[in-house]
């Protein structure tokens, strides 16, 4: 056990002694604030929901595309990175059990990426929050507290995803283009529009099942939920074999 605890806290110090996550935080953040702001300001205008409406502050709440993308992007640099900067190899000499110290950091980027999605959507639910009240609105929809905790969720599982996409490619720069590409250019915008069908079942379908509001065409939160942990589950067995088997010299 504290040969674990050691890890946990040595993959904590690594983790918030880079510059991605104070940039990842600060333009989440951004992001974040902005987006509410900006759709306060357009709604009522001709083709948009009233303010106050449950449908324009559900749309405020969507928060999840921030927090998915940039947990994905921080797990593909907490694994890939430790092989590009050959950081890993200090953490196998000290523990010599790679299945230890690969468990560990995938533990480490979930419980990471948890609390990040809380407090991103937390800032961005305090936003909408005071937006609403300075316009005499004082109520939020009944999902909110669904989309809150599938924002979580879907944080935690991405971060366990990006893990393993670094583990198995060891070039964050390819692995993070590839992994966006992949989920803009192929799921949202190729198969979102000819075939939604299939694409609600792969992780950014299920991602939005998790965290917008009740709508046709998606996944209820708890096939969403199941779909986005089989996916990081079986990226990441995938992953550890491989981190256990190949050579790191």
């Amino acid at each position: 056990m504290n040969a674990t605890l050691r890890l946990a806290r040595a993959e904590f110090r690594k983790l918030f002694t880079t510059l991605a996550v104070p940039v990842a935080a600060a333009l989440a953040a951004v992001l974040t604030v902005g987006s509410v702001l900006i759709d306060a300001a357009v709604a009522g205008k001709p083709g948009q929901y009233a303010l106050g409406s449950a449908e324009e502050t559900y749309k405020m709440l969507k928060f999840g595309p921030v927090v998915v993308v940039a947990m994905l992007i921080l797990g593909i640099l907490a694994a890939g990175g430790e092989f590009r900067h050959r950081t890993i190899v200090p953490a196998l000499l000290a523990t010599p059990q790679r299945a230890r110290v690969f468990a560990v950091k995938v533990a480490v980027i979930a419980l990471f990426g948890a609390v990040f999605a809380a407090v991103i959507f937390g800032l961005g639910l305090g936003t909408v929050a005071g937006v609403l009240a300075a316009h005499g609105f004082h109520h939020l929809p009944a999902a909110t507290g669904r989309m809150y905790l599938g924002t979580v969720i879907a944080g935690a599982c991405f971060g366990m995803i990006g893990v393993a996409v670094g583990a198995l490619t060891r070039n964050t720069v390819v692995a993070i283009v590839a992994a966006v590409g992949w989920a803009l250019f192929v799921e949202v915008i190729t198969l979102g529009t000819v075939a939604p069908s299939l694409a609600k079942w792969l992780p950014v379908g299920a991602s939005i099942g998790l965290t917008n509001p009740p709508a046709a065409g998606v996944l209820a939160p708890a096939a969403a939920g199941a779909v986005l942990a089989g996916y990081a589950v079986a990226m990441l067995a995938v992953a550890s074999r491989t981190t256990i088997r190949r050579d790191v010299g």
